[in-house]
């Protein structure tokens, strides 16, 4: 506690009063410290806490790129990380998020739909995989990497593509990031440029990636400006953040510590294979002698040492090896070792992988492919849970920042190639692939249940499969005529129309006993 100044004042006039000053504010700051946060104390557990200030650009300006690295080093090495970047990946992509073109003329829609297919196939520049496979790759890049770039490359229509338009992924390092000055009135953070109202205006991107191994025109890359119209950048944003970071981020010391454990239990598993058995002297007499196998004089006085630690063959024992028994001088018993039982590693690793798939924002059982210790409703509320953030990520990330920026450039390349009006207003629903259900009949009763209470409408729930009801209806309708118009009047059970819940036959206009209307039946 520091005295001010009026309290040293108070104090050299009356000692006293500045005795009952100084007591006064001492219970003050107790009193404060009672109040405190615990988080934000300097006691002695806290003291090696550190917690640098500044906001989320400077942290990640300064640590970015070497957690990016140990991110991508992680996914090819360690299995638990390669497991999470895919696990999410499997869970925000799947199969594909589908576009559904609304532009209020069904036969435009379906040939918007025809000429997207056609272009899904050949969208990405150099050719590796679809559209669909794309948005996967995107993802996994997400994940692995923090974030990474979309940028629309436009094509001539000699090019001999449905429309004069292909994708490409940029890594995150194609960005500048040692680019931050200010330039006509405009901000550049880290390869980012702001124009003066806070809005992104455009990218400082290098042509080739200035990490790669191979180098051509034999010059250092140079960053350049592309408008953000042409770019797609993914990330997890957070508050005033620019720049995405690996979401292994919090788990990579947690898998490097883990690591390291179970190497060194597979060290010492070797090395207790190394010794099978050890030849010892068999006299019970010698059993506690300190000097057994310790080297001695052979012959006794010429100063000629033997080995006091032999193999089979009488060699000094240099190194270990698998299988080997170790011979004490004057052996003649052999005593066979008996390896360790490693207690409470299950426990141990089990506690570190729930640690670790917390933090990788997966469940334990998704991670490890272990169910034992999980039950049905206990599973079922964690992929819930788990559903519920794949929702945030499609709808929230992936949909917005990306398949809408996506889909706007497909349909000005459409426009652009005279395959579409100019003047069409063209309205892109996206549709993420269905999430499985564990026990089918039991949902889709309950779907059958909402949409017969009006809590939902059919097309709802048709859309939580993946496909478009419009589409959906439309396979039904000529099903059915294809059905009805069979030689033998084919009744299937699967038909609502013919055939009750219950299996038994609908009864038509023409088919009842008094010209009745059906009865109701399901």
């Amino acid at each position: 506690m520091v005295s001010n100044f009026l309290d040293r004042t108070i104090g050299f006039f009356s000692p006293e009063k500045g005795a009952k000053r100084v007591a006064a504010r001492k219970r003050m700051e107790l009193l404060d410290g009672i109040r405190a946060y615990e988080g934000a104390s300097n006691g002695r557990l806290a003291q090696n806490w550190l917690a640098p200030r500044g906001d989320a650009n400077g942290e990640i300006s300064r640590a970015g790129a070497t957690l990016r690295d140990r991110s991508r080093d992680a996914v090819r090495n360690h299995p638990l990380a390669a497991k999470i970047v895919t696990i999410h990946a499997n869970n925000f992509v799947g199969f594909g998020i589908t576009p559904q073109f609304k532009t209020g003329d069904p036969d435009r829609d379906k040939k918007l739909t025809e000429l997207f297919d056609e272009w899904s196939k050949v969208c990405h520049v150099d050719g590796s995989t679809d559209f669909y496979g794309l948005t996967y790759l995107l993802a996994r890049m997400m994940v692995q990497d923090g974030e990474l770039y979309i940028r629309k490359r436009t094509r001539l229509m000699s090019d001999g593509l449905p429309v004069p338009l292909q994708l490409q992924v940029l890594d995150s390092e194609f960005c500048d990031w040692s680019k931050s000055i200010t330039l006509e009135g405009n901000r550049i953070i880290n390869g980012i440029e702001y124009d003066a109202i806070g809005r992104r205006r455009g990218y400082w991107l290098y042509p080739q990636n200035p990490l790669g191994s191979y180098s051509f025109g034999g010059t250092v890359a140079v960053s350049g400006f592309v408008p953000a119209t042409d770019v797609a950048h993914i990330f997890e944003p957070q508050t005033n953040q620019i720049h995405g970071v690996p979401w292994l981020a919090p788990i990579l010391t947690e898998l490097k510590d883990l690591r390291d454990y179970e190497l060194a239990e597979n060290i010492r598993k070797k090395v207790e294979a190394c010794s099978v058995g050890t030849v010892v002297l068999g006299d019970t007499e010698n059993d506690d002698d300190p000097n057994v196998g310790i080297t001695v004089p052979d012959p006794p006085g010429e100063g000629k040492v033997e080995p006091a630690v032999t193999d089979v063959y009488g060699n000094p024992m240099e190194r270990m090896e698998p299988g080997m028994f170790h011979i004490l001088t004057g052996g003649k018993d052999i005593k066979f070792n008996t390896p360790a039982i490693s207690a409470g590693m299950e426990a141990y690793l089990r506690t570190r992988h729930r640690s670790i798939a917390a933090g990788a924002r997966v469940t334990y059982e998704l991670m490890t492919g272990d169910f034992s210790q999980a039950n049905f409703a206990s599973g079922k509320l964690g992929l819930l849970e788990y559903q519920r953030f794949v929702g945030h990520v499609q709808w929230h990330i992936l949909i917005p920042q990306a398949l809408d920026k996506i889909g706007a450039w497909f349909i000005e390349a459409a426009k652009l190639a005279g395959k579409l009006p100019a003047n069409v207003a063209v309205k892109i629903e996206w549709t993420p692939p269905e999430v499985e259900s564990i026990t089918r009949l039991d949902d889709a009763r309950a779907d059958l249940l909402e949409v017969r209470m009006g809590k939902r409408s059919m097309p709802e729930i048709i859309a939580k499969t993946g496909r478009d009801p419009a589409t959906v209806l439309k396979e039904t309708d000529e099903w059915s005529a294809k059905v009805d118009a069979t030689a033998t009047k084919l009744i299937l059970d699967s038909d609502p129309r013919k055939v009750t819940i219950q299996g038994q036959l609908q009864m038509t206009k023409q088919d009842g006993d008094n010209g009745e209307t059906d009865a109701p039946s399901s």
